[in-house]
């Protein structure tokens, strides 16, 4: 063997590792997404969804400010016990007469010559009485007596701020001697003094409990 046979040789042997090189497929290597692609840039196989923009909460009005009122006064009356005010306020709040008033918000009005100017610039929640129509037909008056519960001053009181309960019985009275269920209902008063109401006791805010129906 010649040193040009062994030289050809080689070179055959080099030009074919050359071609089977050539002639395999590209190397496909792994490579990762981009660090700044973000989630676009990865696909998941999966139909792409748009996903609605969730709308910005509204805005809570606030709470409509009312202003305070000047109540009236009872005639006569002396506004120093708050016993005998919480007891006066209940018994005008039912006072409900479908004969002489336009409707159940009356009596409530009657009532505001014992409330704070805060309360009595409130709206009526009594001038929605699902019973004002039953009593209408029958040309029904509530009979209403008061009783104080505590009428002796509590630890919790005050000088400008006093706690009373009554207990209420109401029973509406109509022509032909018809009578309704009576209503037996604790009210509980909280009263103040002071202020632009004046040196007098008066019903701030107040709370009905029903005792019972006979």
């Amino acid at each position: 063997m010649t040193g040009m046979d062994a030289a050809t040789r080689s070179a055959a042997v080099l030009l074919a590792l050359l071609m089977a090189g050539c002639s395999a497929g590209p190397h496909t290597a792994a490579t990762a997404p981009a660090a700044d692609a973000g989630p676009a840039a990865v696909s998941s196989g999966a139909p792409l969804v748009a996903v609605p923009a969730v709308p910005a909460a509204e805005p809570v009005p606030p709470e409509p400010v009312v202003a305070p009122v000047r109540p009236p006064v009872a005639s006569g009356f002396g506004y120093g016990d708050p016993a005998e005010v919480c007891a006066a306020f209940a018994a005008a709040l039912y006072s409900a007469d479908t004969v002489a008033d336009a409707g159940p918000a009356d009596a409530y009005r009657r009532a505001a010559a014992y409330m704070s100017g805060a309360l009595a610039a409130q709206s009526a929640a009594a001038a929605r009485d699902s019973r004002w129509e039953t009593w209408r037909r029958q040309r029904a008056r509530l009979e209403t007596s008061v009783e104080v519960l505590d009428p002796n001053p509590r630890q919790t009181d005050t000088a400008v701020t006093s706690r009373r309960s009554v207990l209420v019985t109401a029973v509406p009275a109509g022509d032909r001697g018809w009578r309704g269920p009576e209503e037996r209902s604790v009210l509980d008063c909280d009263l103040r003094r002071g202020g632009p109401d004046g040196a007098g006791w008066r019903v701030a805010h107040y709370q009905v409990q029903t005792a019972g129906l006979r």
